[in-house]
């Protein structure tokens, strides 16, 4: 699956000239997975939170290797996004806010905020 986002490339030149959109691919060489990896051994055993999934670009990409994955964001457009493909068995996916979202004590193992700050 290629991690895409699109950015506003601005049109420069003067009058009557309108932006464009570009598409940027989002660490290619799944750095952000292979950190994730080196700083929690034990990955396919543990219980991830993610705070902020947004439309699960980072969360595809290391469901395989989590034990289990809880992501949750409030953006519901985004969450609809990430739905609109198949999830992974091991995880589960809402749209709701963090003050909204109840964690019982010892149940998770890793907790990520990738751009959710």
């Amino acid at each position: 699956m290629c991690s895409r986002t699109w950015t506003s490339v601005e049109g420069g030149g003067g009058a009557g000239k309108t932006g464009r959109l570009m598409a940027i691919e989002l660490d290619p060489e799944e750095h952000e997975v292979s950190a994730l990896v080196a700083l929690v051994p034990n990955l396919r055993r543990s219980h991830v939170v993610e705070v902020g999934c947004g439309d699960g670009r980072l969360t595809r990409r290391y469901a395989a290797r989590a034990g289990s994955v809880f992501a949750f964001d409030p953006d519901e457009a985004a969450v609809d996004v990430f739905r609109s493909q198949p999830l992974p068995d091991n995880v589960g996916l809402r749209s709701d806010t963090v003050d909204r979202v109840e964690i019982l004590p010892g149940t998770v193992d890793v907790v990520l905020l990738s751009w959710s700050l």
